[in-house]
């Protein structure tokens, strides 16, 4: 599925690739590859931010903006509508359970209607990845849906697919304790505590981990299970009352989320969903192994963009993902429960993400079934109720934890074009202005965000097309994938990421 995780977002109709405004943009992104280019944009960069930094100083000032800056105001929330989501309408969730459809028919109907459409919410989910592929349509090739399969298979063999679409206590994040030592060991120190977590994590592959006080307006309930049709309760059914939350984020490959919305880059995102199903039981193990109780998460259990938020690793961006400086929404976020709390807890930063957000759009205009509010729209989507198309309309709002300051989008919308397309969209995320390769010029632009005016974030965000960055649905996008080899250009190690060197 695409990076909207656990919440907002799931993308309109594809017979074929979907807008073609942004195809003349394909000669440019050629470009990037020719080194005497590349070599004019870093001059370009570097004589540019000697005159807008203005000297030592203020390239100090842009090394502590690439850092964050620490936040006490999130969340915002409204308390007069505000309160814990309840599983079974998180859309994933919803579409996988015939009991959930059956009972609420109304919100199939309503859906139809007002998007003049004839659509099966149930039967969507199971079919998505029958669609024929054609060998004469870049991105929808056998080999695109060989590589869509085969990011799923781990998860298919283990038994764990269903966790994708919330289900809980799956074998990859079983709920069982009966291997927790008995003898629990005793750190030092709350920061010695948190940087073996941290050293744990980047072991498995993660790149950015952080530690968050289990929050319970995050955590959904009560919980649902699919498979047995039922709801569960953490104080009766969850194997112990979990005290801190880790957040680790894992990357998606920058190559394959380009072809967006193509099959191509739907392999990606199923690798990204099996990798956070393996580091998961990695580190859930790792905690047992300390002598605490743990269970490993991916979408299931809470609500994993907040999560992330409040552990520093992000903001919240306008399609309703996580945006992580340096890689932005082309992460997978997954999490551990645990009793374990002798940690040094990370708190929520600031990189003038979600301001810059309030000016771009850039995802919005990419997403093929209009799910994300535009900047014209009603507060730009930004606020404590949705805003969207028919939001308006009683009902139709029933998957949106309201009460909450963030962007708002139509995860229905979003999960009827991944039915049509034949598999998840990632338009929004290959789009976003903070989906960038690991070059140096782009972590520039990152540290002056902050310090930028706010007037000058839409100049830098027109800046991104123009270099050739952030077009979707480009056919030789996807036949330059399949040529790419070991030659990709990002860092696969992220080692210039924030978090990873010194600190995870």
């Amino acid at each position: 599925m695409t990076n909207k995780n656990d919440e907002e977002n799931a993308p309109e109709e594809n017979s074929g690739p979907a807008k073609d405004s942004n195809d003349s943009a394909a000669a440019t992104t050629d470009n990037l590859e020719d080194p005497s280019r590349r070599l004019l944009f870093k001059r370009a960069a570097l004589g540019g931010g000697g005159a807008l930094l203005g000297g030592v100083a203020a390239y100090g000032a842009g090394t502590v903006s690439v850092a964050g800056k620490p936040v006490n105001d999130y969340p915002q929330t409204d308390e007069a509508i505000f309160k814990p989501k309840v599983q079974r309408d998180v859309v994933l969730n919803f579409v996988s359970s015939k009991a959930l459809n059956e009972k609420h028919p109304e919100r199939n109907e309503q859906y139809n209607r007002l998007q003049n459409k004839e659509f099966d919410w149930v039967r969507g989910i199971r079919d998505m990845y029958s669609k024929p592929w054609d060998n004469n349509k870049p991105g929808y090739t056998q080999m695109d849906r060989a590589l869509q399969k085969a990011g799923w298979e781990p998860l298919n063999i283990a038994g764990s697919r269903p966790a994708a679409n919330l289900q809980p206590n799956t074998p990859f994040h079983s709920w069982d304790q009966s291997d927790v030592e008995e003898e629990q060991f005793q750190f030092e120190s709350k920061q010695q505590a948190t940087d073996a977590i941290k050293s744990a994590a980047r072991v498995f592959g993660a790149v950015r981990c952080g530690i968050a006080r289990r929050d319970k307006r995050w955590d959904y309930d009560p919980l649902y299970d699919i498979e047995n049709e039922r709801e569960l309760s953490w104080e009766k059914d969850f194997p112990f009352e979990p005290k801190t939350v880790i957040v680790i984020l894992t990357p998606m490959d920058y190559d394959a989320i380009a072809t967006a919305p193509a099959w191509t880059a739907d392999g990606t995102a199923a690798d990204g969903y099996t990798q956070m199903g393996v580091k998961a039981t990695q580190m859930a193990k790792f905690i047992r192994g300390l002598g605490y109780h743990a269970v490993g998460a991916g979408n299931d259990l809470g609500s994993s963009v907040p999560y992330a938020i409040m552990a520093g690793l992000g903001e919240g961006g306008r399609n309703g993902a996580l945006l992580a400086p340096g890689i932005g929404p082309r992460v997978r976020i997954f999490k551990v429960y645990t009793d374990f709390e002798f940690v040094e807890y990370d708190q929520p930063h600031s990189w003038g993400i979600t301001e810059f957000c309030l000016s771009c759009g850039k995802c919005a205009e990419a997403c093929p079934s209009s799910a994300i509010p535009l900047m014209e729209d009603k507060n730009g989507g930004y606020g404590f109720e949705p805003s969207y198309e028919f939001s308006d309309e009683p009902g139709y709002t029933w998957n949106n934890h309201h009460g909450i300051k963030k962007f708002y989008s139509d995860a229905k919308k979003c999960y009827n074009f991944w039915v049509e397309n034949g598999g998840a969209c990632s338009a929004c995320i290959a789009a976003c202005t903070f989906n960038e390769p690991d070059f140096w010029h782009h972590w520039f632009i990152m540290a002056i965000t902050p310090i930028t005016p706010k007037p000058l974030h839409a100049a830098m965000a027109l800046a991104h097309p123009a270099f050739g960055y952030g077009h979707t649905n480009d056919p030789k996008k996807a036949e330059k994938f399949w040529k790419t080899g070991e030659g990709m250009r990002t860092n696969v190690n992220m080692k210039n990421n924030i978090g990873t060197s010194n600190k995870s």
